[in-house]
C-alpha cells in the first residue's frame, strides 16, 4: 500500500475519527485529544475532493456525517472551540467553505441555508476593515485570539458565499482583506503575525499563502499571484535540509524560552508548503525533501505535529501524538498534480 493510500485508511478508519461525527485534534496510545469543529469542517471538505477524485460513496457518507455532527453544535452559525469555549471567525469560515463543498456536491439545500447563516454571524465581527478573531478576546490573549494574518483565508468562504449566495458585497469583503493583509507581507516574502509583531509563525504564513493562491484562482489578478510566488520562495529560502520547516522564525527576544521554540519543527507547515509548490509548479527538490521529512514523523499512518531537536525529547518521541490537520494537508498534497494552478480551487 503506498503513503497515500495509507493516509486515506487512516482518514476513514482511525481513532483520529469519532463515531459521532467528529474528527479529533489528535490521539495517542494512551490518550484521544478532544473533538475539534475546526478540523471536522477541513474533513468535510477533503472528503469532498476525494469523492470527486475517487467516486466511492464512503467519502460522500463521511462528509455528510461530519456536516450533521457541526450543524449540531454550532451556535447560531458560530462554530465552537472545546477547548476555550469560543467562537471563532476562522474556524466558522472553514465551516462555511466546507457547506459550499458539500451543496455543490449534493444540490441539498440545507448546506446552504447553514452557510448562509454563518456567513451572517461572520459579519457580525466585522468592521468594516478586519474581522475580529473571536467573539470575546480574553484577557491572556495568544495570536489566534486578535486579527493575525491567518485571517485573510476567510476570503476563500467569502468567494464561495459571493457565487452560491449571488450577493457581491461578499467578494468586495474579500478584496478588502486581501488588501489589509497583503501588506503585511515583509520584502523577504514572509507573512508578519500580526501589525505589532516581527515574528514569522510558519503555519499562518502558510495559511495567507493559500489565501493569495485561491485569490488568483477567483480573480486572476496578477498581483495576488506575485504575492504567492514571493512567500513560496521565502519557504524555498528557509526550508530545512532534513526538509522541515520550524515552528516560528523571527522569535522577539523578550518570550521566554526563545531558542527552543524557535527549534520546534513542525509537520502541518512542512505539509502545506508541498502543497504551495506543487501548486505553483516549483521547488521539485524541496517537496522531494518535505514528503521524505514527513515520512519519517508517521506514526500510524498519521502525522506528529511538533519535534523538538533537544535529546531530552528524542529519547521519549514515541510519546507523541499523531494529529488531524497536518496529515490532512499531507493527504491533500500527494493528490495534487505538480504545476496545476487550477487545483487552489480545492485548497481548504
Amino acid at each position: 500500500m503506498n503513503t497515500l493510500n495509507k493516509l486515506i485508511d487512516w482518514f476513514l478508519y482511525s481513532p483520529i475519527y469519532n463515531k459521532d461525527g467528529a474528527y479529533l485534534a489528535y490521539y495517542s496510545f494512551k490518550e484521544k485529544g478532544p473533538a475539534y469543529p475546526e478540523i471536522t469542517a477541513y474533513a468535510i471538505s477533503l472528503s469532498c475532493i476525494l469523492y470527486k477524485r475517487r467516486k466511492d460513496e464512503e467519502f460522500l457518507e463521511r462528509a455528510e456525517r461530519c456536516a450533521e455532527y457541526l450543524i449540531k453544535i454550532n451556535k447560531n452559525g458560530a462554530i465552537p472551540c472545546f477547548s476555550d469555549n469560543f467562537l471563532y471567525a476562522f474556524d466558522t469560515g472553514i465551516f462555511i467553505s466546507s457547506m459550499f463543498d458539500l451543496y455543490a456536491l449534493t444540490h441539498n439545500k440545507v448546506y446552504l441555508n447553514e452557510a448562509k447563516k454563518s456567513v451572517n454571524w461572520l459579519y457580525s465581527l466585522w468592521n468594516g476593515r478586519l474581522f475580529s478573531a473571536v467573539d470575546n478576546v480574553p484577557e491572556n490573549k495568544d495570536w489566534y485570539h486578535v486579527p493575525s494574518v491567518h485571517l485573510v483565508k476567510l476570503i476563500i468562504p467569502l468567494i464561495k458565499a459571493s457565487t452560491y449566495l449571488k450577493d457581491q458585497k461578499h467578494e468586495i469583503t474579500a478584496l478588502k482583506l486581501l488588501g489589509e493583509y497583503g501588506q503585511r507581507q515583509k520584502e523577504d516574502g514572509s507573512f508578519k503575525i500580526s501589525e505589532g509583531s516581527d515574528m514569522i509563525m510558519t503555519h499562518p504564513h502558510c495559511y495567507a499563502t493559500e489565501a493569495f493562491l485561491y485569490a488568483y484562482h477567483a480573480f486572476k489578478r496578477e498581483e495576488f499571484h506575485e504575492i504567492a510566488k514571493k512567500s513560496s520562495d521565502w519557504l524555498c529560502k528557509v526550508q530545512n535540509q532534513d526538509g522541515s520547516f520550524y515552528r516560528y522564525y523571527n522569535l522577539e527576544k523578550i518570550i521566554e524560552g526563545k531558542q527552543n521554540r524557535e527549534k520546534l519543527k513542525t509537520s502541518d507547515a512542512t505539509a502545506q508548503a508541498t502543497r504551495i509548490w506543487k501548486l505553483l509548479g516549483v521547488n521539485k527538490k524541496g517537496i522531494e525533501k518535505a514528503y521524505k521529512y514527513l515520512n519519517t514523523e508517521l506514526k500510524d499512518n498519521g502525522l506528529r505535529l511538533l519535534k523538538s531537536t533537544s535529546f531530552k525529547e528524542k529519547l521519549f518521541s514515541w510519546r507523541r501524538p499523531v494529529y488531524s490537520w497536518p496529515t490532512f494537508f499531507y493527504l491533500h498534497s500527494l493528490l495534487l498534480t505538480f504545476g496545476s494552478i487550477d487545483q487552489c480551487k480545492e485548497l481548504f
